[in-house]
């Protein structure tokens, strides 16, 4: 069965390198907060070109995220500490980061608090 790739409940500033971009919330598959904190400078193309909606956010998470198959799936799940996949907490285990551009999202009281600390 195909996992489902919907953010549920999220809240988190989106970062391009230390350059906060976007402050957002999503709760029950919603965007109730959008606070654009760079004029749109730097945002990632799925919201620069389409727009800050929910379905494009979404879109931008789950372009950054190992698919379901992919070799060493489950032993990446397992190291991430999830033994199942879940969404948003995918996405807040890495701080929304995947290794092969600068965009992050910084929690509050989770993970990290500036890009260097994301850094190996």
């Amino acid at each position: 069965m195909a996992e489902v790739r919907l953010i549920c409940n999220l809240k988190g500033i989106l970062y391009y390198l230390d350059t906060p971009l976007l402050d957002f919330e999503i709760r029950n598959r919603e965007l109730i907060k959008a606070d654009d904190l760079s004029g749109g400078r730097f945002f990632p193309p799925e919201l620069a070109i389409y727009g800050v909606t929910y379905g494009n956010i979404n879109e931008f998470f789950e372009r950054r995220t190992m698919k379901e198959g992919c070799m060493y799936y489950r032993e990446h799940l397992k190291n991430i500490g999830m033994e199942k996949f879940d969404f948003d907490r995918y996405i807040i285990k890495n701080n929304g980061n995947n290794n092969l551009d600068n965009y992050w999202v910084k929690f509050d009281g989770f993970g990290a608090g500036c890009f260097a600390e994301l850094l190996p």
